[in-house]
C-alpha cells in the first residue's frame, strides 16, 4: 500500500483500505473487565459541563507541542495508534496546563508500541485493543531514544513489524499507564468529556470531504475504516443549533479550506448528525489520569563561582 503522500492515503481509504477494525466481541470483553466502562456512568457528575460552551483542549497540547496536528503523517495502517496517542497527549497536556499536575510534558507520545500491540501481523487494529494497551498491557512511550530502540522519530515499520523489544514495549511502557479508560456512547458524553479536557479516539466507518466549508466544517463523503481523535467541541450554537466537534486526522496537510478557533492543519469540524453516527459504532474511547513524568526539582543556582 502506497502511503507516500496525503492524497495517496486518502485514496487508499476511499478504495476500502481498513485501518480501524471493528471487533464487537473484543470491545465487549474489555468493557466487561473495566470498573468504569461507560463514561456517562463513570463521570455522571460531569453531565452538562460542556453545554453551551466552546471547549478547546487541544490548545493545551499546542503549548507543549506546537507542531501537533500535521507533523506526523501516518505511513502505514496505524491510524488507531495515532488517534490514541493524540487523545492521550491532550489529556497529559491538560493535566499539566490546566489541572496543575506536578509533571513535565517531556515529549510527544510514540505511536509504534501501540500499533505493535495488535493481535496480528497485518494492517490495521481495533480502538479497544489500543485502549487496552495504554491502560493495562503496556502504557505510554515517548518520542525519545530508549537505548534498545530509538523512538525519537516516527518510524512506522517498528510497530508494523513488531520490532520494539519487550523491556521497552512492556516494562518501560508500564511505568506510565493510563489509569482510567471509558467508552463514549453519546454526543452529550463526548461534549462533556472534551469540556473537562479529555479527548477521544474514535474508530468508525465515516469519511469526509477534503475541503472545509466557510465554517471549517467537512461534509460526510465516502466511507473510511479509520480512526481519528476528537480534540474540541463547539456547543455555542452560533453556527448551527447543534453541537459541533473538531476532528484531528493523521494524514498531514491533506485538506484545505477555512479554519476557525485556531484549529490545527489537517483537522476539520463535523456536524452533530455525523458525530452521532460515528459514536454509534461503540468504538470511541476517552482517557483519564495518566501516570505522568514528575517534574524534577533542580536548583540551578550557584552559590559561589571562582
Amino acid at each position: 500500500m502506497d502511503f507516500s503522500t496525503p492524497r495517496k492515503i486518502l485514496n487508499a481509504y476511499r478504495d476500502g483500505f481498513v485501518g480501524s477494525i471493528c471487533d464487537p466481541e473484543e470491545t465487549a470483553k474489555l468493557l466487561g473487565e473495566l470498573s468504569m466502562p461507560i463514561f456517562g456512568a463513570a463521570a455522571y457528575d460531569l453531565y452538562g459541563d460542556g453545554e453551551g460552551k466552546i471547549s478547546l483542549p487541544f490548545k493545551s497540547l499546542l503549548k507543549f507541542d506546537p507542531a501537533f496536528g500535521p507533523y506526523e503523517r501516518q505511513t502505514t495502517g496505524d491510524c488507531v495508534s495515532h488517534s490514541t496517542r493524540n487523545a492521550v497527549d491532550i489529556t497529559r497536556a491538560v493535566e499539566i496546563d490546566v489541572k496543575g499536575d506536578n509533571e513535565e510534558f517531556v515529549a510527544r507520545g510514540a505511536t509504534e508500541a501501540i500499533y505493535q500491540s495488535r493481535s496480528h501481523m497485518g494492517q490495521g487494529m481495533t480502538c479497544s485493543g489500543a485502549a487496552r494497551y495504554v491502560h493495562e498491557t503496556g502504557g505510554i512511550l515517548l518520542r525519545k531514544d530508549y537505548g534498545d530502540v530509538d523512538l525519537s522519530k516516527y518510524n512506522s515499520s517498528l510497530g508494523a513489524r513488531k520490532q520494539i523489544p519487550k523491556d521497552v514495549y512492556v516494562t518501560e511502557a508500564k511505568k506510565h499507564q493510563v489509569k482510567t479508560i471509558s467508552n463514549i456512547r453519546t454526543v452529550e458524553e463526548a461534549r462533556d468529556a472534551l469540556a473537562n479536557g479529555y479527548a477521544l479516539s474514535v474508530c468508525s466507518g465515516y469519511g469526509f470531504s477534503s475541503v472545509r466549508d466557510k465554517n471549517g466544517i467537512a461534509k460526510r463523503s465516502s466511507g473510511w475504516s479509520h480512526a481519528m481523535a476528537w480534540v474540541a467541541c463547539d456547543d455555542s450554537r452560533e453556527i448551527y443549533n447543534e453541537t459541533l466537534f473538531l476532528i484531528q486526522n493523521s494524514w498531514g496537510k491533506w485538506n484545505s479550506g477555512p479554519k476557525r478557533l485556531d484549529q490545527p492543519d489537517g483537522s476539520f469540524w463535523i456536524r452533530e448528525k455525523d458525530a452521532r453516527g460515528m459514536l454509534s459504532s461503540g468504538s470511541a474511547w476517552v482517557f483519564s489520569d495518566v501516570d505522568g513524568f514528575p517534574a524534577r526539582k533542580i536548583d540551578w543556582t550557584i552559590d559561589e563561582v571562582f
